[in-house]
């Protein structure tokens, strides 16, 4: 069921499907339950843009489905929450994210991020926005790995604090999942907004540890990086 459509002047536009709530979360689940449809004056750029999302959203499990039937099956009666925030919608380019929480022993959230052309339908990776070969990328890494060392020496205090009465064992334990996700980050997701580009780094730690998640922000002002971006934002 569509119930609505957001403008964006001259951009696109994006049309809202609404997912059935779930019979088994009826009492907790969210009234948002809204998946983003992409409305371009040229169907073809349109339908390329909208399957794509779909597809990646759903780690491609329905290819070949249609959105609602996808949704249908992919929700399950797993999905409470379903939702979605365009940041950047300009200059023929769209970043979009879609957040999604689902329950099964616990209840998990997470978002994914999306960048296509508006002109050609085609998914944008970050090499298409920024040059990341060179000293943008050692920017980059040289933040992240500041703000992880940080994140190491709050959790140090934390272990210190006997009000928080956080263990030994846990602490190495999270300290793990820091050096794991230092050690893997990468470059792959990242969200465009008016003035700025953000490099996504979620470290995701198991359900009992989520309250030492470490919070990494690597966003930059379009002003400051003009020097590495190839192309008008």
């Amino acid at each position: 069921m569509f119930i609505g459509t957001i403008a964006f002047g001259q951009s696109v536009q994006i049309d809202i499907f609404r997912l059935e709530i779930s019979e088994r979360f009826k009492d907790i689940q969210s009234y948002k339950m809204n998946f983003p449809i992409i409305s371009s004056g040229n169907k073809k750029v349109g339908s390329l843009i909208n399957t794509d999302l779909k597809n990646r959203f759903t780690d491609n499990e329905y290819p070949t489905d249609n959105l609602d039937s996808t949704l249908t099956r992919w929700a399950g009666d797993q999905i409470v929450f379903l939702g979605f925030q365009v940041t950047y919608n300009q200059n023929g380019i769209l970043s979009i994210n879609v957040s999604a929480e689902g329950c099964g022993a616990y209840c998990t959230s997470w978002t994914d991020y999306f960048n296509y052309s508006t002109q050609t339908g085609k998914w944008f990776d970050i090499n298409s926005i920024v040059d990341t070969t060179g000293l943008f990328r050692e920017m980059v890494f040289k933040d992240k790995k500041e703000q992880y060392n940080e994140a190491s020496l709050e959790l140090k205090d934390v272990l210190n604090d006997s009000d928080w009465g956080l263990t030994q064992d846990e602490y190495d334990s999270a300290i793990d999942y820091y050096n794991e996700c230092d050690n893997t980050f990468n470059l792959n997701q990242f969200a465009l907004y008016p003035n700025s580009i953000e490099i996504i780094e979620e470290c995701r730690l198991p359900h009992v540890m989520k309250p030492l998640t470490p919070i990494i922000e690597l966003k930059y002002r379009f002003s400051e990086i003009g020097e590495y971006l190839k192309i008008k934002i």
